[in-house]
């Protein structure tokens, strides 16, 4: 028992906000509410997470769980927001930016809820990065637990 899957991509964050969504089509848009920064927000099929720093390619984990995650692997990380319930009803889904463009591939997971704790590490610089407004950057990891 514990950790049973995860994935990881760089999301491109805009206005401190990035979502891991339920790829089903028919849901609303993701963004319609918003939470404060440092904090994430469930709302229809999505977690919404709201960062500190404005813009930047966040560098994201999602870790699928079958039964209560512990602290995350790594220095820094602190939780954020309060733990929620979830449902993934398509049992796809997927990082995305504001603009609902895709990081990273699709993950298939069972569908139903979930109880979801969202973790933020603290701000990192990337010196080999060209465009000043991303040289610096958080990490965050999602994690999904029945």
């Amino acid at each position: 028992m514990g950790l049973v899957g995860s994935f990881e991509a760089v999301v491109l964050v805009e206005r401190h906000l990035f979502a891991l969504i339920d790829n089903d089509p028919g849901n609303e848009e993701p963004f319609a509410r918003i939470p404060g920064n440092s904090a994430f927000l469930v709302h229809e099929d999505s977690v919404v997470v709201a960062s500190d720093l404005e813009d930047q390619l966040a560098r994201v984990r999602v870790e699928i769980w079958d039964s209560a995650p512990g602290r995350p692997v790594g220095e820094g990380f602190r939780a954020i927001g309060e733990v929620a319930s979830v449902s993934f009803e398509s049992g796809r889904i997927q990082l995305v930016n504001l603009m609902r463009e895709p990081a990273g591939d699709e993950y298939a997971l069972a569908p139903g809820p979930y109880r979801v704790c969202v973790w933020a590490g603290s701000q990192e610089e990337d010196a080999q990065e060209e465009l000043e407004a991303y040289r610096f950057f958080e990490r965050f990891v999602i994690q999904l637990s029945p």
